[in-house]
């Protein structure tokens, strides 16, 4: 019986090997998706790696032609992935639409070689082109050097904005810059095609003809432009190209022929692109960036240039011939083998059939026997699995109906809380501040409401597909209202988030509802997995044409796996190690987003950060009749709410304040939150005068209209850090004496001591004690009018001056003000009435007037007063003669001794010793 069997493994294994072609197998297989293949110089790019190709018999080379379609070379890419390849060349058609289907190659580990144009995030192995500023400079230095450095030229330009033309006329006009007497002339419009050179030739013909040189920036215009000029009787004009393309009616045989002066060569990297794939898949060094060399080709070497090429095709076309012989050869070789194995295998098989067919019909009875008790078997799990599938289902429907029921229960006592709050705010006896509590519970037990509301979308998200209610929504007053709600725990977790729209687009048209849920859970993602101290900002942008409005969610935080990335959006998908919670947040984001006719994207990379992509369409042409039901005077119920929110926070914050009492201290609130602008307002405002800014310019702004006893200011604002405008108060010679006490929900110790560090008067912590921050605020302003009132005390002003008691609150500013401009400028010596009135942005006229009619002294004077009046406090303190003199801004302790004597009626030296003793 063993005997049988070796004799069967041994035909058995004879046949396999007759079956088994003997040629080399496929090693690698490369693809190429090129953006557009119709015109000749794509078409020479082809060729080329076709004959680099020739080299690598086992390699094999799929080829696809997008025909300048974006969607069609994605989905293309897409199927080339499906077919296994080893490497990709991609000519991208344009590159902000293919750079995430080439990043996705990228980051599968297959290589990937972009030529001609590169893709926006530089996602690839390496790059394949020419360098075209390098051939509008030598196209310009030949220019020159033909026209032996005088004369006129004309240039025949490509698409307009295109890189190509741009760079190419840009490196053009670097060389006759340097050429002197070469100037440019006529600059004609093209769209690199042949018949559009030839009519803007014509209409351009009378200006083309005054030209000692025209260069066109490729062959095909070129040789319109030839056209057109010969059409009018001009035929010895020199006339340049670029590409220099092999073959017949192309650039290399026209300048030959004497059609074409020169050209540029301008080559397609076919080659190079082969033989960096080849070095990559053989893991042999190779470049990054390749950039390929250019060469000026005239009637000296273009026939030599053309042998050469005519000479390297016949040599293709002999290797092509001899790889066909060798094919052939082979398969006749192939056939005869396998002719011959079928032979030898037919007459074992005859002498051991009869033993084989024993054993078959021996195994197959026993098989039989052992298949029905497997089915048996199979017959028993398949009820099992039924029973389970059944409990399954049962259970699965218990957690549905339970999740339902507990959201739908939130929803009854919410709308016992709501309803009563409502009556509430009928009752016309309630206390303003009664008024502002009622306003702050109902806004907060609204969003709880809708995030009950949010929770039933979310369960019904496989139950049924949501209908899309599009209106129009201000992008900018939507965004910031979501932030708000995340100003709280960005304080919390000390994250920095910041929103800016870099796009003149005002309007989109999106479901408010459900695009604030999307939003919503890519700005809680981005929290979730943010370390404290790290930054979050919201940027909105267009894309180049206008129609799709780009919403970028971006943090520093710690990144998506390569493993989980592609399967983010997926639906329960939780990922292996970076990602947590239900898997349903992201999938219900793309279904809201898609609802929209939209994509999401995601790049992200371990460590350093993820940025989430809303891709939303601009307009509304895009939306059926039935995806805008529902909408009435152009303007969403949220919408409405959105801006009446608004409007009442800015009423309660932004109002103009009229100060109740003349003795009253003017603090100014700076904080971007308006429930903490109106909570400060409520506990301050009956004591203070209280003035608010919601950012570092409005701050400054309501600090120069208004200046205040005491600043209260957050640390995080939208435009700009606290301590940024901590650091310009204190440097600031009109502020530099305001206290300033910073309120922040950062509570490091590191974030305390960069503030004590710039000179902040106190720092207090959120959330804070009201009774402590009272004290705070009393103990500042108290410290400061009693300093005040110190150096007030010693500067005693001339006895001719008006009774302060007659002064308005202006002209107590003014005086304010004028004390300390001189008090920080009082030891120079230089100080003039023209500084002093620059100081206080007025005129040197209305300086002198003030101070004749508030003080009864002339500015030098009362400068002159100040001087002596600080100098009594300085000899007290100790100092000698020559310091005080100078330190009060006398030139010379002389000058200083005799004003002194004059003022005084006494020296400073026995002033000094009466007073001391």
């Amino acid at each position: 019986m063993s005997k049988f069997y070796l004799l069967f493994a041994f035909v058995t294994l004879l046949g396999c090997h007759a079956c088994q072609p003997n040629g080399n197998n496929t090693q690698f297989t490369i693809a190429f998706s090129q953006c557009i293949g119709d015109d000749a110089w794509r078409e020479t790019m082809l060729d080329e790696m076709k004959r680099e190709l020739s080299f690598y018999p086992d390699i094999e080379f799929i080829y696809r032609d997008a025909g300048g379609d974006n969607q069609m070379q994605i989905q293309q890419i897409k199927a080339l992935l499906e077919q296994d390849i080893d490497l990709l060349i991609v000519s991208p058609n344009e590159a902000e639409p293919l750079t995430p289907i080439v990043d996705s190659v990228f980051r599968r580990n297959i290589p990937v070689i972009v030529t001609d144009r590169k893709t926006s995030s530089g996602l690839y192995n390496a790059y394949v082109g020419a360098d075209n500023l390098a051939i509008g400079k030598l196209a310009g230095q030949f220019i020159v050097h033909a026209l032996g450095g005088e004369g006129q030229v004309g240039i025949i330009t490509g698409l307009k904005g295109t890189s190509a033309s741009i760079e190419r006329k840009r490196g053009l006009l670097n060389a006759l810059d340097s050429a002197g007497m070469v100037r440019l002339g006529v600059e004609v419009q093209s769209d690199w095609e042949r018949h559009n050179a030839y009519t803007q030739a014509k209409q351009h013909i009378e200006q083309l003809l005054e030209q000692d040189i025209i260069l066109a920036f490729n062959d095909q215009m070129a040789f319109g432009v030839s056209q057109a000029l010969q059409e009018a009787g001009e035929n010895k004009k020199r006339i340049i190209g670029i590409d220099a393309l092999p073959g017949e009616g192309n650039g290399l045989s026209e300048i030959v022929k004497g059609t074409l002066f020169a050209s540029m060569l301008y080559p397609t990297g076919g080659t190079e692109a082969i033989r960096t794939a080849m070095a990559i898949l053989q893991r042999k060094p190779y470049k990054r960036d390749n950039i390929l060399g250019t060469v000026v080709i005239n009637q000296d070497n273009a026939e030599l240039m053309m042998l050469q090429s005519n000479k390297i095709q016949e040599q293709q076309e002999d290797i092509d011939k001899r790889q066909e012989l060798i094919v052939e050869q082979n398969t006749i070789y192939r056939n005869q083998q396998t002719t011959l194995n079928v032979l030898i295998a037919s007459l074992v098989l005859a002498v051991v059939f009869g033993g084989i067919s024993i054993i078959v019909i021996k195994s197959n009875w026993e098989k039989n026997k052992h298949l029905e008790k497997q089915n048996e078997e199979i017959l028993s799990q398949q009820q099992q699995i039924v029973e389970m599938n059944e409990q399954i289902q049962a259970t699965s429907e218990a957690q549905s109906k339970f999740f339902t029921n507990v959201s739908h229960e939130f929803k009854t006592p919410l709308t016992l809380i709501l309803a009563p709050m409502e009556e509430l705010e009928k009752e016309k006896n309630l206390s303003s501040e009664g008024v502002d509590q009622l306003a702050r519970i109902k806004r907060n037990a609204k969003k709880l409401q809708n995030l009950v509301i949010d929770l039933i979308d979310i369960h019904r998200i496989d139950k049924a597909k949501r209908k899309l209610q599009a209106a129009p929504v201000q992008i900018d007053a939507f965004i910031q209202q979501v932030l708000a709600s995340f100003k709280p725990l960005s304080q919390k977790k000390r994250i920095s988030l910041s929103y800016s729209s870099k796009t003149p687009v005002k309007e989109i048209w999106i479901d408010e509802y459900l695009m604030e849920q999307a939003f919503s859970n890519l700005l809680s993602n981005a929290f979730k997995f943010t370390e404290k101290g790290g930054k979050i900002s919201v940027v909105v942008e267009e894309n180049t044409f206008g129609d799709y409005l780009y919403i970028r969610v971006v943090d520093n935080g710690s990144g998506i796996s390569v493993t989980d990335i592609d399967y983010i959006f997926d639906n329960f998908y939780q990922g292996e190690q970076h990602l947590s919670g239900s898997g349903i947040g992201l999938a219900y984001v793309k279904e809201i987003v898609e609802l929209h006719h939209g994509q999401v994207t995601v790049s992200s990379k371990e460590g350093i950060g993820s940025s989430f992509t809303l891709r939303l369409p601009t307009g509304h042409l895009h939306l059926s009749e039935d995806e805008k039901k529902g909408l009435s005077d152009n303007t969403s119920t949220r919408q409405m709410e959105r801006e009446e929110y608004i409007i009442n926070i800015e009423e309660l914050t932004e109002e103009t304040v009229s100060f109740y009492s003349s003795k009253a201290a003017n603090i100014l609130v700076v904080d971007d939150h308006p429930d903490i602008r109106l909570f400060l307002k409520d506990i301050l405002e009956k004591e203070y005068n209280l003035l608010f800014a919601k950012s570092y310019v409005d701050a400054i702004a309501k600090m120069e209209k208004s200046y205040p006893d005491l600043i209260v200011s957050d640390i995080m604002l939208p435009d700009g850090s606290g301590l940024e405008l901590l650091k310009m108060i204190k440097n600031s010679p009109r502020f530099n004496k305001t206290p300033v006490l910073l309120l922040s929900a950062l509570d490091t110790e590191e974030s305390k001591i960069e503030g004590m560090r710039l000179m902040a008067d106190a720092y207090l912590t959120k959330p804070f004690n009201v009774e402590h921050l009272k004290a705070v605020i009393t103990n500042l302003i108290t410290s400061r009018r009693q300093l005040k009132d110190h150096y007030t005390s010693i500067l005693e002003l001339s006895e001719t001056a008006t009774d302060i008691k007659q002064h308005t609150v202006q002209d107590k500013r003014f005086m304010q003000s004028l004390d300390m401009v001189i008090e920080e400028h009082i030891g120079e010596k230089s100080l003039s009435v023209e500084d002093i009135a620059h100081a206080l942005n007025i005129s040197r006229v209305q300086l002198y007037r003030k101070t004749k009619g508030l003080l009864n002294s002339s500015v030098n004077e009362y400068l002159l007063q100040r001087r002596l009046a600080k100098s009594k406090h300085l000899l007290l303190e100790g100092l000698h003669i020559n310091e005080v003199a100078e330190k009060v801004g006398f030139s010379s302790a002389a000058y200083f001794a005799a004003a002194f004597k004059k003022q005084f009626g006494i020296t400073p030296t026995a002033y000094k010793k009466d007073k001391l003793k």
